[in-house]
């Protein structure tokens, strides 16, 4: 028995007539007399007696009856769904990203866009750009935002945001003089920046292994605050992006230090190859890019 042949068990129920339930379902009577008796040999039983001109719900016509209207009344709902989602009425996003960066450019773009899709819920998971990367290939989470470049040909990326690392140091440090640092300095001086579960890390250690050199990690951690103060307390050299070091700097008496050649520090937005992308999911992606390209003063500094 399928949907259609409930919808028709259900509006002769309805109308007890057979001549006015198949107008109201625009077929001949006829063939609506065939569904219904094709429905009954499949039971294997009866489903409506005539009295007259009425046709009356058996026993288990009766129990057919209410169990069909449950089972239309699900399928409304969800045709509801499917299509309130098409027209991104409903709908749900897992979003992941690092901490720092949900700080810094995030909150107004969700809101706003929650005031856009106010149907649409997002769900956010916070942890450094190696471990996104894991999650969104394991199907964990939609999409993430991450350092590039991404470690995997799984993943599909957009670019988003571009700024560079630096080193920053007290004033009072010996290297505030100078106008940049290469790789190369950083021979057997410590340094304090991201752990292992960002790609920031993995981005160091590459440049080092580049100049046959290993870095000096004095400190690592995955709180950007954290590693900034303890830096400048400590008069240590931080290697972080300039965005988070802008994020916490203040008045205190610091330089930023730019590399020579530069250290590009880039966000990408990734999501998996090959996946089914909700109607949901592609909105914010779409938003994102929209949202940064309107707000963003610099052209060099965008999404």
């Amino acid at each position: 028995m399928d949907i259609r042949e409930m919808r028709y068990f259900i509006e002769l129920a309805r109308t007890k007539n057979m001549t006015k339930a198949a107008q109201n379902l625009y077929i001949s009577q006829p063939a609506l007399h065939k569904a219904l008796r094709k429905v009954e040999a499949e039971l294997d039983t009866t489903l409506f007696c005539r009295q007259g001109n009425e046709f009356l719900p058996t026993d288990t016509g009766t129990i057919l009856l209410e169990k069909a209207q449950s089972v239309l009344g699900l399928v409304a709902q969800m045709e509801d769904s499917i299509a309130a989602t098409k027209n991104l009425k409903l709908g749900k996003v897992h979003i992941g990203f690092p901490s720092v960066v949900g700080s810094m450019y995030l909150p107004d773009l969700f809101i706003q866009f929650q005031q856009t899709y106010p149907g649409i819920s997002l769900h956010t998971t916070e942890a450094g750009g190696a471990t996104l990367a894991n999650m969104v290939t394991e199907g964990e989470i939609d999409m993430a935002i991450i350092m590039r470049p991404v470690y995997s040909d799984a993943l599909n990326e957009i670019p988003i945001i571009k700024n560079q690392m630096v080193a920053c140091v007290n004033k009072c440090h010996p290297w505030a003089s100078r106008d940049y640092v290469t790789i190369r300095d950083f021979k057997d001086v410590p340094f304090v920046s991201f752990d292992e579960n960002f790609n920031i890390n993995t981005q160091l250690k590459e440049r080092f292994k580049a100049e046959n050199l290993h870095p000096n990690f004095a400190m690592t951690g995955s709180s950007s605050q954290f590693l900034y103060k303890y830096a400048t307390h400590s008069n240590n050299i931080l290697i972080l992006p300039i965005p988070m070091i802008e994020l916490y700097c203040n008045d205190d008496p610091i330089k930023m230090i730019p590399f020579s050649p530069t250290f590009p520090w880039e966000l990408c937005l990734i999501f998996r190859k090959n996946a089914f992308l909700s109607t949901a999911s592609k909105a914010l992606i779409n938003f994102i890019q929209e949202y940064i390209f309107q707000n963003t003063l610099d052209p060099y500094y965008h999404f």
